[in-house]
């Protein structure tokens, strides 16, 4: 498993959130059979910074739901569909920043 690395949802909100990105480290989750993922929501309108926009190769436009955070049991996610651009992983540190960091 893969940082930044794209999953179908194993959910049962797949009409609203189809994927998930996985942002944790791989060392983390091999060590605590855990994962911390990003929803990737569908037919939202994206906020500048906090939701952006980025591109699932070959699946098309998410919006990258930073607020929605969460960690989910690693096994529950299999077979990655894409993994994020450089481009699209760089908006991931501000958007974190922006819902976790100071004020």
């Amino acid at each position: 498993m893969a940082q930044f690395d794209v999953y179908p949802n194993p959910g049962s909100r797949k009409a609203e959130i189809p994927f998930l990105v996985a942002v944790q480290n791989d060392h983390i989750t091999s060590r605590t059979g855990a994962c911390v993922v990003i929803p990737l929501r569908a037919n939202i309108p994206p906020v500048e910074v906090m939701a952006p926009l980025v591109d699932v190769p070959g699946v098309g436009q998410f919006v990258l739901s930073t607020d929605e955070i969460f960690a989910i049991d690693a096994s529950r996610l299999r077979h990655a569909v894409a993994a994020l651009s450089t481009s699209d992983r760089a908006k991931l540190r501000p958007a974190l920043d922006k819902v976790v960091g100071e004020y």
